[in-house]
């Protein structure tokens, strides 16, 4: 159990819900995403008993069933009368939501979602490289450019810069890309983005070969080489797979 985690739960508990309704309901749900995500309720368990659950975290049954109903969305668990609540099979967890990945607890440890987040990001970026190479405005190119810029300042004292100048390059790519679908999974797309660009990006070592392919990638996109903006994306993700020994 994380500090963290001993920590929200002793909120929890010494909290009191008068006034805190929301704070609490938001820190039960946190809690039972992070037993769910870090394995100590597995996909087919049954979560305990409705009381000892509200006992456990000095909540009400309201509160309880309103942080179940959150993390049925999320596909996490599923409610059944006389059944119980029991944990959904993991392909069904919602793992694009960004509050989802944000309750695992060691999620570079977990092999198998972060091949799915790189294989994911194989299947879109490179197709919006090639788009934004063919579509890119003025004011597109200037957004790419500012991200590279910002990363290029970064390396290699400042992590959490580079990070964000990471995530503000490829979201400005998919963007760039003009395709209206494309542009409305932004937001999904930034939950696999931050997960698998924090952990590639902790290879201090490895910063300047990548920052080198994102330039690649930004320099086809700005000479409209639609091929070349393509294979420099994968490249890219190339070595984000490598620095997960997912190749």
């Amino acid at each position: 159990m994380t500090a963290e985690f001993s920590r929200e739960r002793a909120s929890l508990r010494s909290g009191g819900e008068v006034g805190g309704n929301s704070r609490l309901h938001d820190s039960l749900v946190n809690i039972l995403g992070q037993r769910i995500l870090g394995g100590s309720y597995k996909p087919g368990d049954v979560l305990p008993r409705e009381d000892e659950l509200c006992a456990e975290f000095g909540v009400s049954r309201t509160t309880l069933r309103e942080a179940v109903k959150v993390l049925s969305a999320k596909g996490l668990i599923e409610a059944r009368r006389r059944l119980g609540v029991r944990v959904r099979p993991r392909e069904d967890w919602s793992f694009l939501d960004p509050a989802v990945l944000s309750w695992h607890p060691d999620i570079q440890a977990d092999a198998e979602l972060m091949s799915g987040l790189i294989e994911a990001r194989r299947i879109i970026e490179p197709a919006a490289a090639e788009l934004a190479a063919r579509r890119a405005t003025g004011a597109d190119l200037a957004a790419i450019e500012s991200a590279f810029k910002a990363m290029q300042a970064s390396v290699p004292d400042h992590f959490d810069a580079y990070c964000r100048a990471d995530l503000a390059f490829h979201r400005a790519i998919n963007i760039a890309s003009h395709n209206v679908v494309l542009r409305g999974m932004a937001g999904l797309m930034e939950a696999a983005l931050s997960a698998s660009v924090t952990v590639t990006n902790s290879f201090m070592e490895r910063q300047a070969r990548a920052l080198s392919v994102h330039e690649r990638v930004f320099e086809a996109i700005r000479m409209r080489d639609t091929a070349g903006a393509r294979t420099a994306m994968a490249r890219l993700l190339d070595l984000a797979a490598e620095d997960l020994h997912l190749t």
